[in-house]
């Protein structure tokens, strides 16, 4: 087959109807990544490459009305061969649910709820290992983590964790685009939210401009597993079950602190006018970021960090130790962290906007939980959120 002609789509006769009888709540459930990334910066020659490519696994992809170009749409659109999914909880249906040679499920996410793609899955012949949902190029994925994430209707699927594909070559100009009153931009706010990022387009930077990306981007987000690619390439089984909602290795808290050059201080930063960091680099953006470390708590210690978690991201306020609510916090985007207790127990911290997990970690993977810190990642974090949090627990 020659390489602009394409790929033989198989029609199903029927999709078969998903009930009760069809969940089997003692298999593993099946992993969901949220692929974000801004316009260009790769996301379609990733899904071009997971559909095409004979890489061993059966994924799901629900693309974005299937791309953001006519190059996507020509490659994966065949209109004799669309069929239509119900999504009960909308009413509403999706066209062009294929089934390719590879293994793969391609559909629309238009109009495509949870409950859809999950009866999806659980039609397809023979399982699926991973499904991948594409976000728009231009969307605030914060508010669609928490969606998947809070949703108590996954049944076999889980939120496994937010890829972000980024444009080497233009990032740092993307990251500065300004925005009215000091609004984050959605490049800033999908690097921010990530659990992964790409590094795409290496081959198009020189060795000393893909550091500098490479620095910004962890300064902004200090708890990323990043990788460098070349036209979205790279063993897919490294992209998916990371376990970033769900496990207490998963939060890459620990990991991160060998790979960022800032592992040595708080990180701290103030990006509201253009300065040079202490790396040479230049920054823009409004996102700051505060790593707080912790010494294993009292239960009541434990218990007044969860009531200060409570108060700053759902109230956006400060707790005071009179228990009254002070000025204004800043707006949180991410929240990571491990905590350890003197009783010898351990917890994992998640966090999306004003959703936030702590977990218990089982015995057996206590051995992999670090030093307990705090992360948060969002606009307006600095010096005064550390202080007012060591003041209220009392450390």
């Amino acid at each position: 087959m020659a390489d602009d002609e394409p790929p033989q789509l198989l029609e199903l006769d029927s999709v078969p109807e998903a009930g009760p009888s069809t969940k089997n709540y003692d298999r593993p459930k099946v992993p969901i990544t949220l692929l974000t990334g801004y316009l260009g910066a790769g996301k379609s020659t990733l899904l071009q490459y997971i559909l095409t490519a004979e890489h061993g696994y059966k994924i799901a992809v629900c693309m974005n009305d299937f791309g953001d170009t006519t190059d996507i749409e020509g490659v994966y659109r065949h209109p004799s061969k669309s069929l239509t999914l119900s999504d009960p909880t909308t009413q509403t249906t999706s066209s062009s649910f294929l089934s390719l040679p590879n293994g793969c499920l391609c559909c629309s996410v238009k109009d495509l709820g949870i409950a859809a793609i999950e009866e999806m899955v659980a039609s397809a012949p023979g399982g699926v290992d991973w499904v991948v949902v594409e976000l728009t190029g231009v969307a605030d994925p914060g508010p669609i983590v928490r969606t998947f994430w809070a949703n108590e209707e996954m049944g076999d699927l889980m939120l496994d964790g937010v890829i972000c594909v980024v444009d080497s070559r233009n990032v740092l100009t993307q990251l500065a685009e300004e925005r009215e009153a000091g609004e984050i931009n959605e490049c800033q706010k999908q690097v921010a939210c990530a659990d992964v990022i790409l590094l795409n387009k290496v081959d198009l930077v020189k060795p000393e401009q893909l550091s500098k990306v490479e620095s910004t981007i962890r300064t902004l987000n200090p708890t990323l597993r990043v990788h460098h690619t070349t036209q979205s390439r790279m063993p897919l089984g490294d992209l998916f079950n990371i376990r970033a909602f769900s496990d207490s290795a998963g939060t890459g808290v620990r990991e991160s602190q060998s790979q960022t050059p800032h592992n040595n201080h708080d990180h701290q930063y103030d990006h509201d006018h253009e300065h040079e960091h202490d790396d040479g680099l230049p920054h823009h953006s409004k996102i700051t970021t505060t790593l707080i470390p912790l010494p294993p708590l009292t239960s009541f210690q434990f218990a007044k960090t969860k009531e200060f978690l409570e108060t700053l991201l759902w109230d956006r306020k400060y707790p005071s130790a009179e228990g009254s609510k002070t000025n204004s916090a800043p707006e949180i985007l991410r929240t990571k962290g491990y905590i350890t207790l003197q009783d010898g127990t351990s917890h994992v911290l998640q966090g999306v906007v004003d959703l936030f997990e702590l977990k218990e970690v089982p015995k057996s993977e206590k051995e992999k939980v670090g030093d307990g810190k705090l992360v948060f990642i969002g606009r307006g974090v600095g010096e005064e959120l550390k202080a007012r949090f060591v003041e209220f627990v009392g450390l």
